[in-house]
């Protein structure tokens, strides 16, 4: 290959190309240059048409098209006047129909003398302004009227008031008035003058009967004279309903006039405006005409700049064809091909200098392309691996030293990226991160040994951050030596497993507790009564019946107990009350110091007016398990301290005032490790036997049910303080009511009872023939339809829902609607009736009763139903 220099100096360029393309784009200037003069010359023409079509038909047709859309206001505000019952927008309306009247004289003034004939503008101001006067006099007149009316109507009300408070009386007294106040209210609502006429005859033909019985003077003077008023005055009620409809009906009558001349007006518009159209279409013939003219001029010189262009062209193609064939070697050359000659070397113009150019920077090119795509190869990988990933990435030699690491890595172990460094140690990189960090080795394989093999690296592996964070390692030897670990934040997928176990912890622990206290508040019943039953002999001596009364204490705290079971199992609707927690801390004083150590003293902070609105049992329950909890913490001596205070604000309620009741004491605290645990079902810190680890659960479980907040603050050595939040209540003043007596029931009500259970079955059998009812027993569902269609007669049939292998007691109650109707069914269970409401079967319009149930509970169920043989 000759010198790059001799190769460019072989011949000198002549620059035929170059002058042969400046010739051409000059001719083509020089068309173009035409074609813009006569553009020009041409816009200029059809801008003088525009301009005066604009200024001679533009104005006349916007405000022909303004009049007429303001009378169209003036139609629509016009009907607002004859609205009596909107008095506050009467001056709006009043206001802005001047302004609109004051707009079509202004129009109507600038309209042209053609325009004001044909539209006849001025005839129809004169008369709109004319019914528009003539509209507000009796659109006041009406509102006159309306005003008397509507004063009656409120005395109408007040006697209607007087009438239903002394009913008895005035019915007695005068029988004929009730009629009469009837069709007195009937007279507003009239909307003709036969049926005021109908009406007022009515009135007075009650008003002659009264006079003619002697009731008028039966009334008291008030109430007479105020019949009188309305019925004979010469303002009465008929009389200005009458002038309402009269006036209702000549405004309407104005209306429809005003309308059929705003409708005339907008006819001749739509004609006057037909005929400007015309016109406007004149004109545009006048400006296409120039415009065609324009084109004509235009075509002719792009004609000849065609004619030139292709030429142009032409010369183009066949200098772009050597061109091209250039680039295609060039591109063989590219992509390898070294036996491919360049074409066009022997131009002595400048297509033969590029050729000659190419040829020399071939080897050249091919050079870099080679190098630019291993870069590129490199580069790639390199975003791929360090700055594509979400997770952490980093790379170790075999001694142990820091390599290669992505923007990941030090963000995740929350240190810089300037503390970080090629060859930096892994003993130095773990100092590096915060105080209180800790490893946790996984996996007992190893990836690779470093500082003479007495330091493992494991192949999985966390470490657990002060922050809370937890980073998964996972760690893979490379065959040079050393390892490549990748770390990933796993504290949400941890987090998410921990409330999963948790949920289910509860949920477990639900059903368990709902199960148990099912069967618990059967036994219950059978306790309660046959104890409730024994108490009603006469015959027991004092000590006796003295224990009695202590076993049905017990029995009823057993009761109260399964209700916080099912409370915490969210199973037990809470019975809330309004509960002062001042008078409430103070009642429970006593109890507290009996129950905690003699050495702890016990102090009490509350003000008045702290009032909530919760279940009092649950929350003496909650106070006393939190005090108890504070005691064995403390141990033989320290100090207890029970508040309770207002918060309107910085408390975790969602809205409102909160009452916060907190418990604190001064013993050794919670350890930081123990206290993310305190409120988890069945966690304790005490001795096996000495705790079931419920108590705080069961607080936690009652505080959110009841829509609070508990929180727990404790520091090693200064104690330990729970606050339970709860929504504030208004206090209601007054003492509460006894409870009622046990209601009458009627002799010889027929129930059938339904019952499993043998010792419930027989508990509940006496107990309702303590009350005088007939009962028959039966074990299961099929039995009592078998007894129903044998013939048997019932007033009630009291069913369990659990009745085991006997059935389902709602199965019973559908198949006991299906085939006696009218029979009442009453169901009992000892869930409550949120329970068995998730069934998709449940009758939401079915009675309900509680297990444990009592000789009340009975006694009030059987007072609804009627006795035996009505």
């Amino acid at each position: 290959m000759m010198p790059f220099a001799a190769n460019l100096g072989l011949w000198p360029p002549a620059q035929q190309i170059r002058i042969r393309l400046q010739a051409a784009f000059v001719v083509l200037f020089v068309l173009m240059l035409l074609l813009t003069v006569v553009g020009v010359d041409g816009m200029r023409v059809t801008l003088r048409t525009l301009t005066g079509f604009r200024e001679e038909v533009m104005p006349e047709l916007a405000q022909v098209l303004e009049l007429a859309e303001k009378v169209s206001q003036v139609a629509a505000v016009a009907p607002n006047l004859a609205d009596t019952y909107a008095p506050g927008s009467l001056g709006n309306d009043i206001r802005r129909l001047q302004f609109l009247m004051s707009d079509i004289r202004r129009l109507s003034r600038t309209l042209p003398a053609q325009a004001d004939a044909e539209l006849a503008v001025s005839t129809m101001l004169e008369g709109a302004e004319r019914d528009l006067q003539q509209l507000l006099l009796l659109s006041s007149d009406k509102r006159r009227h309306q005003d008397v009316l509507d004063t009656y109507l409120q005395r109408l009300d007040w006697l209607g008031t007087q009438l239903a408070s002394r009913a008895p009386a005035r019915a007695q007294q005068a029988p004929t008035l009730l009629p009469l106040w009837q069709t007195l209210l009937a007279v507003p609502l009239a909307r003709d003058r036969a049926r005021l006429g109908v009406l007022e005859a009515d009135a007075e033909a009650l008003m002659l009967a009264m006079q003619r019985r002697g009731e008028l003077q039966a009334l008291p003077p008030w109430l007479a004279i105020e019949l009188e008023v309305m019925l004979a005055s010469p303002q009465n009620i008929f009389e200005q309903r009458r002038r309402i409809v009269e006036t209702n009906d000549r405004m309407a009558a104005l209306l429809q006039l005003y309308r059929g001349n705003a409708e005339h007006l907008s006819l001749r518009s739509a004609h006057y405006v037909k005929a400007l159209r015309a016109r406007a279409d004149q004109r545009s013939a006048q400006v296409q005409a120039t415009i065609r003219s324009g084109i004509s001029g235009l075509m002719l010189l792009a004609a000849v700049g065609v004619v030139i262009a292709l030429l142009a062209a032409g010369y183009v193609r066949r200098v772009a064809g050597q061109i091209q064939s250039i680039a295609s070697v060039m591109s063989k050359l590219a992509a390898g091909d070294l036996h491919q000659a360049t074409p066009a070397t022997e131009r002595r113009d400048e297509i033969g200098e590029l050729a000659r150019a190419f040829q020399v920077f071939r080897d050249v090119l091919r050079e870099k392309q080679r190098l630019a795509q291993g870069m590129e190869a490199q580069q790639r990988l390199l975003q791929t691996v360090f700055l594509s990933m979400n997770d952490g990435l980093s790379v170790y030699d075999a001694q142990g030293g820091l390599m290669v690491w992505n923007p990941r890595f030090p963000a995740m172990l929350g240190i810089s990226e300037g503390q970080l460094s090629v060859g930096m140690p892994l003993a130095t990189l773990r100092g590096s991160m915060a105080p209180g960090t800790r490893w946790q080795v996984l996996g007992n394989d190893a990836v690779t040994y470093i500082g003479d093999g007495r330091e493992r690296i494991a192949s999985n592996a966390e470490l657990h951050l002060p922050d809370g964070r937890v980073l998964e390692f996972f760690s893979r030897a490379m065959p040079e030596g050393g390892w490549v670990a990748v770390c990933r934040d796993v504290s949400a997928r941890r987090a998410a497993e921990n409330q999963v176990r948790q949920m289910q912890k509860m949920e477990v622990l639900g059903q368990l507790t709902g199960g148990v206290a099912h069967d618990f508040n059967n036994i219950l019943l059978a306790i309660l009564g046959n104890l409730e039953l024994l108490e009603k002999r006469d015959d027991l001596p004092p000590e006796a019946r003295h224990r009695l009364e202590r076993a049905h204490a017990a029995a009823n705290k057993a009761a109260a107990l399964t209700r916080r079971l099912l409370a915490f199992a969210r199973r037990q609707p809470l019975s809330n009350e309004l509960v002062d927690c001042s008078d409430m801390l103070h009642e429970m004083l006593d109890l507290i110091e009996y129950s905690v150590s003699e050495g702890i003293q016990v102090g009490i902070e509350a003000g008045p007016g702290l009032t909530v609105c919760v279940d009092r049992g649950q929350l003496e329950n909650a106070i006393l398990n939190l005090a108890l909890n504070a005691s064995q913490a403390m141990g033989d001596r320290g100090r207890l301290q029970l508040r309770a205070e207002r918060c309107s604000h910085g408390h975790p309620l969602p809205a409102g005032d909160a009452i916060c009741l907190s418990v604190n004491d001064n013993g050794p605290g919670i350890p930081p490790e123990v206290l993310p645990h305190v409120l988890e079902p069945f966690f304790t810190t005490k001795e096996h036997g000495k705790g079931s680890g419920l108590g705080l659960s069961i607080v936690y479980g009652f505080v959110r049910q009841s829509g609070g907040e508990l929180e727990i603050s404790s520091r090693q050595g200064q104690g330990t303080t729970i606050r339970i939040w709860l929504p504030a209540c208004a206090a209601q003043a007054g003492p509460g009511a006894d409870p009622a007596p046990l209601p009458p029931v009627p002799r010889g009500l027929r129930v059938l009872l339904v019952e499993d259970d043998a010792d419930v079955r027989d508990t509940a059998l006496a107990l309702l023939q303590q009350l005088g009812a007939e009962v028959s027993a039966v074990a299961g569902a099929e039995a009592a339809l078998q007894w129903l269609q044998a013939g048997g007669v019932a007033d009630m049939v009291l069913s369990d829902i659990m009745l085991g292998d006997g059935g389902d007691g709602v199965h019973l109650y559908r198949r006991l609607q299906q085939g006696w109707p009218q029979l009442p069914v009453v169901l009992a269970s000892g869930l409550p009736p949120e329970h068995h409401a998730s069934r998709r079967d449940w009758p939401g319009q079915a009675v309900f009763l509680a297990k444990p149930y009592s000789l009340a509970d009975l006694a009030r169920l059987l007072q609804q139903l009627p006795a035996a043989g009505r």
